[in-house]
């Protein structure tokens, strides 16, 4: 399994829709007992290289936060499933 240190969710503004997949995020690192991880949500400005190891944001932003480094984009940014199997393939990759 990867190890990683800080996951920055991240949508145009860094106020609304990552907020809401951050706390999503925050749960799923939890049931996987990587609840160390810092998840932090901010607007498509602070993703850039270094700013945190993974990037979770919506389809749409995906390309810009992809620039910064590893980057999974959600369709759906509400979707608790989503989020945990996109995470949980990611770290076993």
């Amino acid at each position: 399994m990867k190890e990683i240190n800080s996951i920055l969710c991240c949508c145009m503004t860094g106020m609304g829709s990552s907020f809401l997949v951050a706390m999503n995020v925050k749960k799923v690192m939890e049931s996987l007992g990587m609840e160390d991880v810092l998840v932090e949500h901010a607007g498509t400005y602070d993703a850039v290289p270094g700013a945190a190891d993974l990037f979770v944001c919506s389809a749409d932003i995906y390309e810009e936060c992809a620039r910064a480094g590893d980057a999974i984009p959600l369709e759906h940014l509400t979707d608790y499933e989503e989020i945990e199997t996109k995470i949980k393939a990611y770290l076993n990759s």
